[in-house]
Formats: structure tokens, sequence, C-alpha cells
């Protein structure tokens, strides 16, 4: 009896020294272990991962193959000389080892997964999808953990079967199935239905309802308790856009409680972030029943979360019931389709009264723009040259600074008409790393269209630089079906005119409702050909751009789009409806929130 507690004890220090990054030890042990116990298949494995990292494939490959003759069913063995085969270009071998490992162990995810991608690396996209369905199924958790493999060709711009791709994602989502993530669907659907029931089937495969912690419990007198959960407090949009409403929020009639699922990062954003709040909780240590434990002891009247389904989201906290009333609100453009989020903050814009049945949450409306700024956001004083952009002297300037996952093929398709009727011009976009540069030189090139008229921005370290030289651009060009957001009210806050093409679903009507609440509605399009002809025709006024212009540096900085006390009193109002109604025992309902009037200047 004592050989096998002596045998794992051993495995599991060298797995631990591995871990810990020291590779040369950690070999030494495994071989020490294998010299006293030649059959043990899982240090087997652990050398031939440990030569594989090293590029020795070959030797890597071995190993596997010796772990498989010891023990034919270990499926990480099997999964590791799929992945070693196919490296060596021994594709119908990889296939056949996987398939014989799915075959053994068909509850493994990681063998479905891996030969998703190989499938996809052949073109075969059906069966890729297939793979990547049964995954999703058994683990949907292990699949986003070793990324969405949909969600990182999406930033690489690697478009190879993405039509056939979304249609078979859609087919099963419709059928109920769960294939990839609700975030990621949104990158490839314009859909509202459709995203609706990719969120129910994700929640209630991943994130079903939890038994609740909050029972009816009286609450105890005092000011309103307002509790923000969120994963990015730190330099990210969601936080870049809300620091000015945690700063306005009244504290005579709330009380506020940040509860963080990051490790703390030094940025002056979150140095912005945590004096405003009385209460700010680290949270990033702790797991989800210890994050909704602290909830409900501090007794949360309203919790909000921020992230939604986007990295390092919890969502299990929610589905505990930490608190009577929980909110999502804008980390997450859409529905989660979990029954335990009692609201949404929208507004009229993304999402319009035909849409709200397809909304597991009551849907409050702002009077503007759902969406807040800040509007202390600083800007430098100094431009910078189109040179030091790398931008031409001259000619017409189109920007898309959206992150690269959001540009789809048709947007990409349209980009480069408008290039191709726009002689001299070029378009500016976001460094997406070097994949997706030579992607999308390549496909501007298919498309008829010299791949230098792309010109990617270099790497700005502050933001107000960064802001600064957006001024440089002559219209901003967005992307469906989804929008930007935070970028396209940044674009505004600078003077710089943004063009849209609005969508069908709450991702792709963002920037609408954001050009619309800076007054500027006929920068909105209903259709890809009007896009199309607006900014061709845009970049040959000079003087009706000029115009534009104006109008945004003058009546668009004091639009409701700008006024951040504004926004926060609105917000408030809507918070304290629902309060309301909570202690009156009644159930959610949707809530319109009517429009408050800044404060008027001294």
């Amino acid at each position: 009896m004592s050989e096998p507690i002596t045998l794992h004890a051993r495995f599991q220090e060298a797995l631990n020294v591995e871990q810990q990054g020291r590779l040369a030890e950690a070999e030494t042990l495994y071989r020490r272990l294998l010299a006293d116990f030649p059959k043990v298949a899982g240090a087997m494995d652990r050398l031939g991962v440990l030569a594989l990292a090293r590029e020795e494939t070959d030797a890597a490959l071995a190993w596997f193959e010796a772990a498989l003759a010891v023990q034919p069913d270990f499926a990480p063995a099997g999964v590791n000389a799929g992945i070693a085969l196919n490296m060596l270009d021994r594709f119908d071998e990889a296939r056949a080892v996987l398939e014989h490992t799915v075959m053994l162990t068909p509850g493994f995810a990681a063998a479905h997964f891996v030969l998703s991608q190989l499938f996809w690396d052949r073109g075969d996209y059906e069966r890729s999808m297939e793979s990547l369905g049964r995954a999703m199924a058994l683990a949907p958790e292990f699949v986003v953990e070793h990324y969405d493999a949909t969600y990182q060709r999406l930033g690489d711009c690697d478009w190879r079967g993405y039509d056939e791709v979304t249609r078979l994602m859609t087919r099963r989502i419709r059928a109920g199935g769960v294939i990839t993530s609700p975030m990621t669907f949104m990158y490839y659907s314009d859909s509202v239905a459709d995203q609706a029931q990719c969120g129910r089937s994700y929640t209630n495969v991943n994130h079903p309802r939890r038994p609740p912690l909050w029972q009816g419990e009286e609450r105890r007198p005092g000011r309103i308790r307002i509790g923000y959960l969120s994963a990015d407090y730190y330099h990210h949009a969601v936080s870049m856009v809300l620091v000015g409403v945690f700063e306005h929020h009244d504290r005579e009639a709330f009380e506020l409680f940040a509860y963080s699922l990051m490790p703390p990062v030094d940025h002056d954003i979150r140095n912005r972030i945590v004096p405003a709040f009385e209460h700010f909780e680290e949270c990033a240590h702790l797991d989800d029943a210890a994050i909704a434990a602290l909830i409900r002891e501090h007794d949360i009247d309203i919790l909000v979360s921020l992230s939604g389904y986007t990295l390092n989201c919890r969502p299990n906290v929610l589905a505990m019931r930490p608190a009577p009333l929980q909110v999502s609100f804008l980390g997450y453009p859409g529905t989660m389709g979990a029954p335990y989020l009692d609201y949404l903050i929208a507004d009229r814009t993304v999402v319009p009264y035909e849409d709200m049945r397809h909304y597991t949450e009551k849907v409050v409306w702002m009077p503007h723009a759902y969406q807040p700024t800040d509007d202390k956001t600083a800007v430098s004083e100094t431009i910078p040259s189109r040179a030091d952009e790398g931008l031409p002297e001259r000619g017409f300037v189109f920007c898309g600074y959206n992150p690269t996952r959001k540009i789809s093929p048709a947007t990409f398709d349209a980009w480069m008409r408008i290039l191709a009727r726009t002689p001299g011009s070029v378009l500016w976009l976001q460094d997406g790393g070097e994949k997706a540069t030579e992607n999308l030189r390549r496909e501007a090139e298919k498309r008829g269209v010299e791949p230098d008229r792309l010109i990617f921005a270099r790497w700005t370290e502050h933001r107000a630089d960064h802001l600064a030289r957006l001024k440089l651009a002559d219209l901003y060009i967005d992307t469906l079906p989804y929008n930007a957001h935070s970028i396209a009210s940044d674009a505004m806050w600078v003077g710089l005119p943004v063009l849209t093409c609005k969508g069908h679903a709450f991702p792709g009507r963002v920037c609408a409702s954001l050009i619309h609440t800076a007054g500027m509605d006929e920068l909105i399009c209903e259709d890809i050909t009007q896009f199309e002809d607006l900014a061709v025709a845009l970049a040959k006024d000079p003087e009706r751009l000029t115009a534009l212009r104006k109008r945004l540096e003058t009546e668009g900085r004091q639009s409701p789009l700008f006024q951040t006390e504004a926004y926060t009193r609105d917000l408030e109002t809507a918070y304290k409806a629902m309060f309301e109604r909570a202690q009156k025992r009644l159930p959610s309902e949707y809530i319109e929130v009517k429009r408050h009037k800044p404060r008027q200047p001294a």
C-alpha cells in the first residue's frame, strides 16, 4: 500500500516544480520517478510536454506514444500526441489519434477542442465547429479559459470560413446548443434574438441559478447601498467612462461599495476610482462563494454587474443572489439570459420597444445614451504631426480605431470600397499585432486596394496623447455587427465626426445612441450603402466636414453626452425607482427615466 502513495507524492512534487517554472529540475524528478516506476504514463506525458516546449517535437512524440503504450486510454497523452503529429505535418495520423482518444474518453473536452483546431486548419469548418460544440457542451469554462478559438481568430483578422462558421454557430444556437461564449457570438451575429438565445443557453449550462443567499430579509435603515462588481477597475474602457459617475454619486442618498475581481494595477484611472468609493474590496483572491458571502454581509441593496460575460466576470457570484436587486450595466452590451438579473440599464436606441421581449432582464431606459462619459477626460495640448504618426501629409484620413476583433469581413469590404472611391485616402487602424496587420494588408490587396494605404497606429502610453492624435483624422468610420463604444465618444470628445451604420442588436446600436445624444443624427446610416456613400461624400466635401467638426466642438460638447453629473442624477433616479418597487415588495418592472435637467452655471 505504500508504493502508490509514494509514487503519487513524487509525481505531485515534480508537477509542482514544473508549474513554478523550474523546468530542468522538474524533468530530473520525472526521470527519477520513471527509473523507479517505469510504467507511469503521467510522467511520460509531462516529459513530452517539456520536450515540446523546447521545440523537440520528435522527442516529445516519442514520450507521448510511450505513455499511450503503457495506458492507451490516458487522454492527456492522446491529445498531446495529436498536437505533436500535427506540428510534424502528419495530419492523418494526428486526426486518427485524436479521434481514437475521443472514442476512448468521450468526456475529455480537450480532445474535442484540439480536434476542432485540427479540422479548422484544414478548412473543414463544419467538423471543426461540431467538435468545438462538443467541447463547449462538456466544459464551457475550459474552452473559454484556453481561449475561445473563434474569438482569437477574430483578433488576428483570420476570416477563413467566417460565413460558414457564422451559419453553423447560429444553427446550433437556435437549436438550444452551446458552441461559444455569448460575448464572442456578438462579434458574429447581428440578431438580437440569436444573441439572447446564446445567452440563455450558456447561462443554463455554465452558470445556473444557485441557492440564494438573500432570502427576503428586512434591510437595515440608512442610505441605499450600491455594490459595483467589476473585473475592470484599471485602464479599461468601462472604468474610463464610469469614473466620473462614481465621483458624482450623491453620498447623502447612496453608500458605495466596489468589489474588484482583478489584482490591483497602478494607474491614474484606478487612483481616481478607489477614493470615489467609501468601501473598496479587493476580491481577486476570493472564490465565488466568498465574494457572494461578503456582498450579503454588507447588506447591499442593489448589486450592479459591470462585467456580464466578459473576461474574469465571475457570474456565479450573481447566481448565488447575494443582493435583493441585481443589475447588468455597461460592460456587457446585451441580455445575459440569466434569471437572477433583475434589470438592464439601456436606452431607447440600443433596446427599442420591440426588442424588449428578447431580454430576461427588465429594461431601464435612460433618457439619453446609456453609456456615460467622463467630462474630466484630459486631452494633450500637444498634437503630433501626421508624419509623427506615419500618416501622409496630404490626403483624407479615415479612422477605424476599433479593436481588430470588431472588424468583420463585411465591414472591411465596405471600408475598401470607400478607399477605392476616395483616391489618395488612407485608413488609420489600431495595431492588433503582427498577424492582424499581415492579414489585413493581404485582405486589402485581394480587394484591389494598395496594402500601404492601411496605416497602423503606434503604441502610446498615455491616453491624453492618444486622444490628441485622433484630431489628425478626418472622419471616424464604424464597424458592424459590433460598433465602436467608448472610442466613439472619445472621438467626438476631441471633435472628430463619427459615422455609423445602425445594426439590429445592442452591440451594433451603441454608436448610433452616442451620436444621437451628441445631436449629430445625420451621421447615423440605416444601411451599408448609405454608409459608404456618405463617407465618400464627406471626404469630397471639406466645407461640410468642417461644419460638422465645429458643431461637435460647440453644441456636441454641451450635449447630454458629455454632462457627467446630469447623467449620474439620471442613473440614481433609476436606482431609486428599482429600490422603491422592491421596498413595496413589487416585482421588477420596466423603468423609463425622464430627462434630468442639468444644473445651470452660476
